[in-house]
């Protein structure tokens, strides 16, 4: 029997540690409905508001999920939230009728989503004791399943809106050629409309337009025409340092909203010469070429949501063979909360031929963090001796945290770092200590402290 397709959802959710219990309540409740949740990943990257409208086209419907923040002024919530449902009710409701809904933690302001058919409040202390959500869920689902394919997409035709200057001139072969690099067909849009008509037969066919937002008629006429048909637009402005700074880029492309929630984020790409242009507008098309990233199943929407809030970084798990099984588990469960971590048997990334010792050292040098899991096997091992020795090297530089688990009760001695011996604990409850431990480190909370053990 062929399991059914699930819903594409376009998933607005908290970054912050705090809101990752709420997340997953929500999340779990969305999955036993059908819905496959696709996320914008928080990322230090450039802000691309063209790659999140066509997210938001390719979804069946917009869920949000908005937190309370009493330290963020006037919103009481992201910012960022509140622009993407702002965002998703242009792109999805007002041109493909698609359902949207929200799920708004009391105290937030209720003026920022106003429609109040789409909205429900929850208290995030009375969540396992409400059943009120079920029927919106269930409803949502309904309303939603119709769309299901709606990122099942050809690459098709991108409009390229630009002034006719010689910079201009003189970029459009690089622009034409790294669109075409990409698969997209190139068109040149035609400003000057003489009949109405020609507007949705020119504009709605196209997957989205790179046009210049420098405040120039009659572009910005057209700008206003593709905010109003929902096409998504890649925006960009032609400016030479040698006249001046850059210009206020207009509210309609980065508004009061978007501005509290990016701050020096600039969602317009900036040039001076060709070869930076396309330079950065293949950045931007590689961001489009991806493959929709729609979490499978609940273990991986978990993962995700329990990644939510923590530093980038890299753990070497240090074992013997003897205790392979128990870094099975705690690898498993590292890999579904979504930590990048080496290990030489269940997490080896070191290429095949390559010399072991140096490429060991480099995974060492990598990582963050050093986790060895400590028995009278370890110290038979004359590999686990050598990463012991380089991880207490990188740790005496600065450059690498030791946080050693002894399964076994022996030779805590001879490990300075402070750990935690586990020897009594069954193998469950080791690998939610470690799992627990590593977060806490990745979070910015303490560094462990067994000092007690």
């Amino acid at each position: 029997m062929v399991a059914a397709r699930r819903i594409p959802t376009y998933f607005s959710h908290s970054y912050r540690r705090e809101d990752r219990d709420v997340n997953e309540f929500f999340w779990r409740a969305f999955d036993a409905h059908g819905f496959g949740f696709t996320v914008d990943p928080k990322s230090a990257g450039a802000l691309s508001t063209c790659h999140l409208e066509m997210m938001m086209r390719r979804s069946a419907c917009f869920v949000g999920v908005v937190t309370l923040r009493r330290d963020q002024p006037a919103y009481k919530c992201s910012p960022f939230i509140v622009y993407e449902y702002g965002l998703a009710a242009r792109v999805l409701a007002a041109r493909a009728i698609k359902p949207l809904l929200v799920f708004v933690e009391k105290g937030v302001p209720g003026y920022h989503f106003p429609n109040v058919q789409e909205r429900f409040v929850f208290d995030r202390d009375e969540l396992d004791t409400y059943d009120g959500f079920e029927q919106p869920i269930r409803q949502l689902a309904l309303k939603a399943r119709g769309y299901s394919s709606a990122g099942d997409q050809l690459v098709g035709e991108v409009g390229l809106a630009v002034p006719d200057t010689p910079a201009y001139r003189a970029a459009k072969p690089l622009i034409a050629q790294t669109l075409t690099k990409f698969g997209y067909a190139v068109k040149e849009v035609n400003v000057e409309f003489t009949d109405p008509a020609e507007i949705p037969l020119q504009l709605d066919p196209l997957d989205f337009v790179v046009i210049d937002i420098g405040d120039q008629e009659p572009l910005d006429r057209l700008f206003h025409l593709l905010l109003g048909r929902s096409i998504p637009t890649l925006n960009v402005i032609h400016h030479d340092p040698a006249n001046g700074p850059r210009p206020r880029v207009p509210d309609l492309v980065a508004g009061e909203t978007l501005r509290h929630a990016t701050f020096e984020q600039d969602p317009v790409l900036w040039w001076n010469n060709p070869g930076e242009f396309a330079a950065r507008l293949e950045q931007q098309l590689e961001r489009f070429d991806l493959p929709r990233q729609q979490f499978r199943n609940l273990d991986e929407g978990i993962g995700y949501i329990r990644s939510t809030g923590r530093a980038d970084g890299k753990i070497f798990l240090s074992t013997a063979g003897p205790d392979d099984a128990l870094s099975r588990e705690v690898g498993r469960a590292l890999k579904l909360q979504n930590f990048t971590f080496f290990h030489y048997v269940y997490n080896n990334t070191i290429p095949r031929g390559s010399k072991w010792q140096d490429r060991l050292d480099q995974q060492l040098s990598a990582s963050q963090v050093f986790v060895p899991l400590v028995s009278h096997a370890y110290w038979r091992s004359e590999w686990c001796r050598r990463e012991l020795a380089t991880a207490r090297r990188l740790s005496d530089e600065g450059r690498l945290t030791i946080i050693p688990y002894f399964l076994d009760g022996s030779s805590e001695d001879l490990i300075p770092e402070q750990g935690a011996d586990i020897s009594d604990l069954t193998e469950a409850e080791r690998v939610a200590l470690i799992l627990q431990d590593m977060d806490g480190f990745f979070t910015g909370q303490i560094t462990p402290d067994y000092s007690g053990t």
